[in-house]
């Protein structure tokens, strides 16, 4: 399942945002059920070729978040979690415009700075263009 996920370490989302919001989306889109059991956290680190910590992170955030179930000893599973009252973006992308939002904000960004630097981004080579 996470096979699929390819991390962009030049994307300017951190690697662990990026991780985080593809699981959330896995979530969302009931690809990953309650009960369901995550990777170890080495597992998952190995097979996205990334820092243990960085998944320790991303397992952490969302177990506060409630959206996993994890302890010392045991592995992580999608937690009993009512979708009606789910409020999770409705795909990668918005996670990541959630996320951008949330850093701009707390870095005291102007929205205009914000639309340019996502314009620029659009418009650079590899960018969506016009």
């Amino acid at each position: 399942m996470f096979e699929t996920l390819k991390v962009d370490d030049k994307s300017g989302v951190p690697v662990w945002v990026q991780i985080r919001n593809y699981i959330i989306f896995l979530i969302r889109s009931e690809q990953l059920r309650p009960g369901d059991t995550l990777p170890t956290v080495r597992q998952l680190a190995v097979e996205l070729g990334v820092n243990y910590n960085t998944i320790h992170k991303v397992y952490q955030d969302l177990e506060t978040d409630g959206l996993i179930n994890s302890g010392r000893g045991r592995r992580s599973t999608i937690a009993n979690i009512n979708r009606d009252e789910l409020e999770l973006p409705p795909s990668p992308v918005d996670a990541i415009i959630e996320e951008l939002a949330r850093v701009a904000q707390e870095s005291g960004l102007t929205r205009g700075d914000v639309m340019a630097r996502v314009e620029s981004a659009l418009g650079a080579p590899g960018g969506l263009g016009s």
